[in-house]
């Protein structure tokens, strides 16, 4: 996880070895799923969020790094 200060947003990124990008949240999930709300919980509370693709590497596809974006007094 890697959090940047750029007054006056706060921007947060993690990175995994999943080639997958985030997606836009789907419709809701069930009462009683494992998974599923992390989408949902970030695009009511994130400013802006994105992801992007780390690319190849020695052992396979890189992962990606998934960021998102919280501003002050907005």
């Amino acid at each position: 996880m890697r959090l940047q200060w750029w007054h006056p947003v706060l921007r947060i990124s993690v990175r995994d070895m999943s080639p997958d990008l985030p997606k836009p949240y789907a419709p809701p999930v069930g009462p009683h799923a494992e998974a599923g709300r992390g989408m949902a919980i970030l695009e009511l509370v994130a400013d802006r969020w994105g992801g992007c693709a780390i690319g190849e590497g020695a052992l396979g596809p890189g992962g990606k790094t998934a960021w998102f974006e919280l501003a002050l007094g907005a």
